[in-house]
């Protein structure tokens, strides 16, 4: 079958254009390039535990606006602490937004949440190993 190396899309044997792109099709589509492979995520830390998603909302954005890489994970789901995003009907202690930072942007990080949050963000910080 051939594929549309534009957008990916499948075609018929026979098919020789892309309808949607006008690009030639290929055989075989070349592997999709990600920003971040899996090692990438080696040096990351869980620097702080949110319990709000306002804050880990603007904690994000503003770290992401720094150019400063950024994942927040939702401990809490629709079924209690489970890791899905959403609002749980039970919510169990602890439950929260926990602060995903590479190792090399820790300290611009925290500046930047300290200087958004201070106490808050101070009392949610994970202390360092």
């Amino acid at each position: 079958m051939p594929f549309c190396p534009k957008c990916r899309a499948e075609y018929e044997a026979g098919t020789t254009r892309c309808s949607d792109c006008e690009e030639a099709l290929v055989a075989e589509l070349a592997p999709v390039e990600t920003e971040f492979t899996p090692t990438d995520y080696d040096n990351w830390k869980c620097v702080a535990n949110l319990t709000s998603t306002a804050y880990a909302e603007m904690i994000q954005e503003a770290l992401r606006e720094a150019g400063i890489p950024v994942v927040v994970l939702s401990q809490s789901g629709y079924f209690g602490t489970s890791g899905m995003m959403g609002t749980a009907l039970f919510n169990s202690a602890g439950a929260g937004y926990s602060v995903m930072i590479p190792e090399d942007h820790i300290t611009e990080a925290d500046a930047i949440a300290t200087e958004m949050f201070g106490e808050i963000w101070t009392s949610a910080r994970i202390p360092a190993e």
